[in-house]
């Protein structure tokens, strides 16, 4: 892939652009532990939290920074999606109006990798959500769910077991 093909997909793919302003505001966390960096943060941080306010503003999406978000993540759609406090592992993929952890709980889920999270879809609580598992749209998942597993409802509940998602998950 060229460089203007990748800057290409970038500009096109809001949820990238927020996966990286994400990834950005991460790295200045880490850099406040090493001195040599601090220069950085002078300039950096303010460059985060305006393309923070911008991503939120403009897509309406609240990727914070104490969620722990694992490689290969994917906002599907923008709009209303919210991921706080909590671990994502790689692969997983949110779609709109998602909401994955609190704001203002101090423990949050711990999603396994290669989860698929529908749209309008919740899951909130200290919950443990394993690898592979599906999380149908408008689910609200409050308890443990085992891996590759198919949730519906409200409460979520397993309908299937062994449920195979890489049909629907996005190709790298």
């Amino acid at each position: 892939m060229t460089a203007r093909n990748s800057f290409s997909a970038v500009l096109r793919n809001q949820g990238l652009q927020a996966v990286l302003v994400y990834r950005f505001g991460r790295q200045l966390l880490l850099a406040k532990r090493r001195p040599w960096w601090w220069p950085l943060l002078i300039v950096g941080v303010p460059g985060y939290l305006v393309a923070a306010a911008v991503i939120r503003g403009c897509y309406g999406i609240h990727l914070f920074l104490s969620a722990q978000i694992g490689a290969g993540f994917s906002v599907q759609h923008f709009g209303g999606v919210e991921v706080a406090n909590c671990r994502l592992g790689e692969g997983c993929t949110v779609g709109q109006q998602t909401q994955v952890g609190s704001r203002t709980a101090a423990e949050g889920p711990q999603v396994g990798d290669g989860v698929w999270i529908g749209g309008h879809a919740k899951v909130l609580g200290p919950v443990r959500i394993g690898d592979g598992a599906t999380i149908a749209p408008g689910a609200r998942v409050m308890k443990t769910i085992p891996a590759r597993a198919f949730v519906v409802g409200d409460p979520g509940r397993v309908v299937f077991r062994g449920y195979d998602n890489t049909q629907i998950q996005p190709k790298s």
